[in-house]
């Protein structure tokens, strides 16, 4: 059983839905919408000290009226950012070990809230 190294919480801001980003957007947009939103995830992981994990998790609350299904891009964002960053070697199966996406009405409205959690 891998040995739990670190866990951060990131506020992240609202994605593109994932309908929303694949409706016949032109690739520029998307880029240009992924592209944004890396950049948030990055300055939320600059707020922590550099780390690496050998695996990780995503744990994602937020009260939106996205539907589940639809929040995966702060999951697709962010796995990619951890890539980038070198705090993970891949966003593979073999790193990438958890993702648990749910509803949280009682945070205000449009929050996402990011577990992520880093295991050596």
């Amino acid at each position: 059983m891998p040995k739990n190294i670190l866990e951060i919480e990131l506020n992240l801001p609202k994605p593109p839905s994932l309908n929303q980003y694949y409706a016949g957007k032109h690739w520029a947009i998307r880029k240009k919408q992924k592209d944004e939103y890396a950049k948030h995830c990055k300055e939320e992981l600059e707020k922590f000290d550099a780390f690496t994990c050998a695996s990780y998790e995503i744990h994602i609350r937020y009260n939106s009226r996205h539907d589940v299904d639809n929040v995966i891009l702060v999951s697709k964002f962010l796995s990619d950012t951890l890539v980038a960053m070198d705090c993970v070697k891949d966003d593979g199966n073999k790193y990438y070990k958890r993702l648990d996406i749910r509803v949280d009405k009682d945070l205000p409205k449009d929050t996402f809230i990011v577990k992520l959690k880093c295991y050596d």
